[in-house]
């Protein structure tokens, strides 16, 4: 499904170079065609993703982008491949301020239940001011990973890179999970995974007016279970 009112503005992170080493002017054409893609998908999901559409917004001639990938649907699947390695590196960057947090502690006094409610305060500030960055500055990035779970049963080449994108995601919440469940951290990480997703999907039309409320709330409710705290 295509967020149809998410705001593109003249520059959004999409447009910033992934690496500061020097590229040929063919890397960054092909670059900013993945770009415009991924913009395109958020705007007009997959049926509204051609050629013409992406050269369009990436104010190109059509010509390049046909060069560059003759075949629309690897372009969108390349497209999809970039979207889930920018989500997955910011993932990256929550989960080890969390893990830092939690080692500081020793294992034993982790076992005080004074401890954990106050670490269970930070991992939920920290988790939900993430999302709600997310939900206001990645808008496009969530409706791209949205669109490309939606689509894996009807385009075959997906469910692998889906299925890599998620696993990608939920090897470091097990790591976190396993700090607090040594019996099931697959489940746990599993289940915190699913419900931060959708809390993030469901807020995707209300940039302006995010219930923040809702994230805090959830996001604690989450973390307290996972910690065995009520």
């Amino acid at each position: 499904m295509a967020v149809k009112d998410i705001v593109i503005p003249e520059q959004t992170e999409q447009h910033k170079s992934l690496s500061v080493k020097r590229r040929s002017k063919g890397e960054r054409t092909r670059e900013r065609i993945l770009i415009a893609a991924i913009e395109v998908l958020a705007l007009n999901g997959i049926k509204g993703t051609t050629h013409r559409a992406i050269a369009s917004h990436a104010q190109l001639q059509l010509s390049l982008t046909t060069y560059y990938f003759k075949d629309i649907q690897e372009l969108i699947h390349q497209a999809f491949k970039l979207n889930s390695e920018r989500i997955i590196s910011r993932a990256d960057s929550i989960l080890a301020a969390a893990f830092t947090l939690i080692t500081k502690i020793e294992k034993k006094t982790l076992r005080k239940t004074a401890v954990k409610e106050d670490l269970c305060q930070q991992l939920s500030e920290m988790t939900a001011q993430h999302l709600i960055e997310n939900i206001k500055h990645q808008a496009i990035s969530l409706a791209v990973e949205q669109l490309m779970l939606t689509e894996i049963q009807v385009t075959p080449a997906l469910p692998l890179l889906a299925q890599e994108h998620e696993l990608a995601q939920l090897a470091p919440y097990q790591q976190l999970c396993q700090f607090f469940n040594k019996v099931s951290p697959e489940l746990d990480a599993k289940i915190m995974y699913t419900v931060f997703s959708q809390l993030q999907y469901g807020q995707l039309a209300k940039q302006v007016n995010i219930d923040t409320a809702l994230i805090e709330q959830t996001t604690r409710r989450i973390i307290a279970w996972i910690m065995s705290l009520k």
